[in-house]
């Protein structure tokens, strides 16, 4: 099934895992820093939102919050994809309101299960 997917990294990696999700099918937008995706998420409406923590102008953590308070927020799936690995890092996520904790790198079979998670 296909998803609209949010990725928000400033990583160079970013363009190969909205590559990788466009292969797969969904339907992918981008953004910078977190003030970003809270921004293109109002208007593209995701599904799934990838979110990277350690991002300039807004962080992750604090994105995930705002994109709670957005009128779709909680049907999103959010996703932290970090390199950030330790449990109080998974403890902040949580807190956050984000509903996976992944570690970078990742790969194309992980993505698929977690986005095989979703309600269709």
């Amino acid at each position: 099934m296909t998803k609209r997917i949010l990725i928000a990294d400033d990583d160079d990696a970013l363009a190969g895992l909205a590559n990788l999700l466009n292969g797969m099918g969904h339907e992918v937008a981008l953004a910078a820093n977190g003030a970003q995706a809270v921004e293109v998420a109002g208007q593209f409406d995701p599904d799934v939102v990838i979110l990277d923590l350690g991002m300039p102008i807004v962080d992750g953590l604090a994105a995930a919050r705002e994109l709670r308070r957005l009128p779709n927020g909680h049907a999103m799936m959010l996703v932290a994809l970090t390199g950030w690995g330790q449990p109080q890092h998974r403890d902040m996520t949580q807190a956050a309101g984000f509903d996976v904790h992944l570690v970078k790198p990742i790969s194309a079979d992980q993505l698929h299960f977690i986005l095989s998670m979703m309600q269709p």
